[in-house]
C-alpha cells in the first residue's frame, strides 16, 4: 500500500517514524488536540465510548490507544476489562500516569507493542476492538486487519473512530481552510515540532482520498457494517462484527 512517512528524508520504515514522532510530541498531545479540535476532540470519543459502552463487552481491545483516553472514559462509565496498546513507549508512560486510582482503574492495562503484531494475544479473546484515529497511521493495515480479525471473539465487533470528508461542499471548504491556514498557527503556540502535524494534516487528506474503510473491512470478511458521521461528516464512526 502506498503511504506517506513524518520524516522525508529518513530511510527507517513509517512505523519506527510513527513510533519516534509520537514518543517526542507525547507530551503536549492531549492539550494540543484539545485545542486545534476547537474541543471536539473529546467530544468524539465520549460519543464513541458511548457505543462502546451500550455493547455491554466484557472485554475491550483498544489499538494505538495513545495517552488511553478511551480506556479511561470508558473505566469511569463501566466496570469493563480494557487493554491499550500503543506503539510509543511515551504514550503509554503518560496512560499509567493517569490511572492513578487503583480503584476506579483496576481493569484496565496498557502495552507498549506494534498493534500490526499482536501474536502475544490470544485467539477469540476480545468483545470489541477499537481504533481512534490511528488507522491512518499503520504501515500495514492488511495485517492489522488480520490481527483484529483473529483476536476478536465470534461475532466481535470492530470499531474505528477516523476522519473522513465533509458531507457537504459549504462545510468541505470550512473545513480545508481551517486545516490549511489557521489549525498550524494554533500549533505553533504549544510546540516547535510542526512537522509532526503537517504530517498529521497530510495523513488525514492522503487517507480520506485514498482509502475506503468499508471495502478494507469487506476484504477481510466483516460483516454488518455501520457508519455514523459526526459533525457534518468531519470524522466518521465505523462499525462492523466479525
Amino acid at each position: 500500500m502506498i503511504y506517506i512517512k513524518p520524516f522525508k528524508n529518513s530511510s527507517t520504515s513509517k512505523t519506527d517514524q510513527i513510533e519516534k514522532m509520537f514518543d517526542i510530541i507525547s507530551y503536549k498531545y492531549d492539550l494540543i488536540n484539545k485545542f486545534i479540535s476547537l474541543g471536539n476532540d473529546i467530544k468524539w470519543r465520549k460519543k464513541f465510548s458511548d457505543i462502546i459502552v451500550n455493547y455491554n463487552p466484557k472485554n475491550v481491545l483498544d489499538l494505538a490507544t495513545g495517552t488511553g483516553i478511551i480506556p479511561i472514559i470508558i473505566a469511569n462509565k463501566k466496570n469493563i476489562s480494557i487493554l491499550g496498546l500503543d506503539i510509543s513507549k511515551s504514550m503509554i508512560n503518560i496512560c499509567y500516569k493517569k490511572i492513578t486510582n487503583k480503584i476506579i482503574y483496576r481493569n484496565i492495562k496498557f502495552l507498549k507493542a506494534d498493534c500490526q503484531k499482536i501474536f502475544f494475544l490470544k485467539k477469540k479473546k476480545f468483545d470489541i476492538v477499537t481504533i481512534v484515529f490511528g488507522i491512518r497511521n499503520i504501515e500495514n493495515i492488511n495485517n492489522l486487519l488480520k490481527e483484529v480479525y483473529r483476536v476478536l471473539n465470534s461475532n466481535g465487533i470492530l470499531m474505528i473512530l477516523e476522519f473522513s470528508n465533509p458531507n457537504k461542499d459549504f462545510f468541505n471548504k470550512i473545513y480545508k481552510f481551517y486545516s490549511k491556514y489557521i489549525l498550524l498557527n494554533i500549533v505553533k503556540v504549544f510546540t516547535k515540532n510542526l512537522y509532526a502535524y503537517k504530517y498529521l494534516l497530510k495523513s488525514i487528506d492522503f487517507f480520506t482520498k485514498n482509502v475506503s474503510i468499508k471495502n478494507l473491512l469487506k476484504k477481510f470478511h466483516f460483516k454488518n457494517f455501520k457508519l455514523l458521521k459526526l459533525n457534518h461528516g468531519i470524522v466518521s464512526i465505523y462499525i462492523a462484527n466479525k
